[in-house]
């Protein structure tokens, strides 16, 4: 089993900067890559799907509070004019709904703009943890399904959260094979 940083598995090589010998490939911004469908993001669906919901949640929630604000806003001006028995005709009413729509419309695109916006940012934000735990699990169902030793060291992608995992999984695997070693060679001795 080798366990390598990129997703190429054409690739030996343990090193997570490598891309190919005389590699000159740039790469992509996540969403053109999430576009051009490069890259599988969803990989732990129900964690991921559940991360997204709690921020498209709080977006939802928050807008929520800003529009009722908005609306309140109005409605108080409303009253005020109607406590200086402006008639319904007035221009300072009629100033107020066309705000009020203005706001509206306004309030429509910048919600649905944070929520696309929560929604690629969970995405992309979530990948970079599930990404570790789900090359974590890999990682380890392969050798149990092989029944072998850990040998071969594991990597995590640059941008993947959780770099300390990697590293000292593979001091322990280094200080298990020390250890082995030495029992070897006090055998043969």
């Amino acid at each position: 089993m080798e366990t390598i940083n990129n997703n190429n598995n054409n690739n030996n090589q343990p090193n997570n900067n490598y891309e190919g010998p005389m590699s000159t490939t740039k790469k992509r911004l996540p969403i053109v890559s999430l576009f051009l469908g490069e890259k599988k993001f969803l990989i732990n669906t129900d964690f991921q799907i559940q991360f997204i919901a709690s921020l498209l949640l709080i977006s939802i929630v928050s807008m929520s509070i800003i529009y009722l604000a908005n609306d309140y806003f109005f409605h108080s001006y409303m009253q005020k004019g109607q406590l200086l028995n402006l008639p319904p005709d007035h221009p300072y009413f009629l100033m107020i709904h066309e705000q009020k729509a203005f706001m509206t419309k306004v309030f429509i695109a910048v919600a649905l703009s944070i929520s696309s916006v929560a929604i690629l940012w969970g995405l992309f934000y979530s990948h970079k943890i599930a990404g570790p735990l789900y090359r974590l699990q890999r990682y380890f169902t392969d050798a149990a399904i092989d029944n072998t030793a850990l040998k071969n060291k594991i990597y995590f992608r640059d941008d993947d959260f959780f770099q300390e995992v990697p590293d000292s999984i593979n001091r322990y695997i280094d200080s298990v094979n020390d250890k082995n070693q030495n029992v070897k060679h006090e055998k043969v001795a």
